[in-house]
């Protein structure tokens, strides 16, 4: 909804009521796709998330109660979405794999921003007295909200960062030959297979997962230009995936958090693979890349199964 839309108190008021029941059931339904794929840390974040939109939605009935403002439920609630603001950690946020503490509070913070520019853009263009008034409250509290988010999104990537890994660093702008892409995925896929082979006896339906990546492999392989080799940028990326394989043993017999690590790599594989595929000029690098993107898309829906039957 536009703020041109908000054109009365009543309007305004039943705008941020509709807005904060949305976001209480959004992240209620986030909180139960987190748990249904054993993401309990980010479960309990995003129900605790839901708990204080319900008590921001009581209080705006009250408010409304107590100025006579009788609240329509027909009405939309704040949209977050502008083209020109990138939704890429939106989608990590609410990934019931790949989120985190730090991503759901980044998302919430970015709701909370969305909804602070929709009450001051309405306070500087209302007309009515009553409107303007309300909606510098709104904004106020929106503020409020969105800078006690941040301190906990501050806290949750120090977290992050002391109980985080190396991930490696895989920037698809380092292929720039057939020899580039060999090698780094090389190094990717093995990453993968060795994790896989990690959980084979506690997950023994991942063996198709394990066949497919032995394939790719095969695939990279069969693609290798024996004078050709790769620049020192992919040369790097590799060594940052070796590296990076090594805290695979960090994880001990933890067979959830090595499945969860899986799918996160086995994700970010698609992503960088993908990326290639889009912006690689050179089209042997391109096909190259383009059959490997579909071997990882059609694991990761594997490994999407595996989760949600396992936890």
């Amino acid at each position: 909804m536009s703020q041109t839309d908000a054109q009365t108190a009543g309007d305004l008021m039943s705008i941020a009521w509709r807005t904060e029941q949305e976001a209480a059931r959004r992240y209620a339904r986030l909180a139960r796709a987190m748990h249904s794929y054993g993401n309990r840390e980010t479960a309990a974040l995003f129900e605790r998330m839901a708990e204080e939109e319900r008590a921001h939605e009581r209080l705006i009935e009250e408010w409304a109660g107590l100025e006579g403002i009788r609240l329509r439920s027909d009405i939309d609630p704040i949209a977050c979405e502008d083209p020109q603001v990138s939704t890429e950690y939106d989608d990590e946020a609410v990934d019931p794999v790949l989120s985190t503490p730090y991503r759901a509070l980044a998302f919430a913070v970015h709701n909370k921003e969305c909804a602070f520019g929709f009450y001051t853009r309405v306070a500087a263009m209302a007309e009515d007295a009553a409107v303007c008034r309300y909606a510098e409250i709104l904004a106020r509290e929106e503020c409020g909200h969105a800078a006690l988010l941040r301190t906990m999104r501050r806290r949750a990537w120090r977290a992050e960062r002391e109980t985080g890994h190396d991930e490696p660093h895989i920037d698809p702008s380092v292929v720039q030959t057939l020899a580039d892409l060999v090698a780094v995925a090389t190094g990717a896929e093995l990453c993968l297979a060795e994790n896989q082979a990690a959980l084979a006896d506690s997950y023994p339906e991942l063996q198709r997962f394990g066949d497919a990546t032995g394939g790719a492999l095969a695939d990279i392989s069969a693609a290798l230009d024996p004078d050709g080799r790769p620049g020192r940028d992919a040369v790097a990326a590799v060594q940052s995936i070796e590296r990076y394989k090594g805290t695979l043993g960090s994880l001990g017999g933890d067979k959830e958090a090595l499945l969860q690590r899986l799918y996160s790599d086995s994700d970010r594989c698609f992503t960088f693979y993908d990326a290639i595929v889009t912006h690689s000029e050179d089209e042997s690098v391109m096909l190259a890349a383009q059959k490997l993107s579909e071997s990882v898309l059609e694991r990761n829906c594997l490994l999407r199964e595996v989760i949600r039957t396992e936890t």
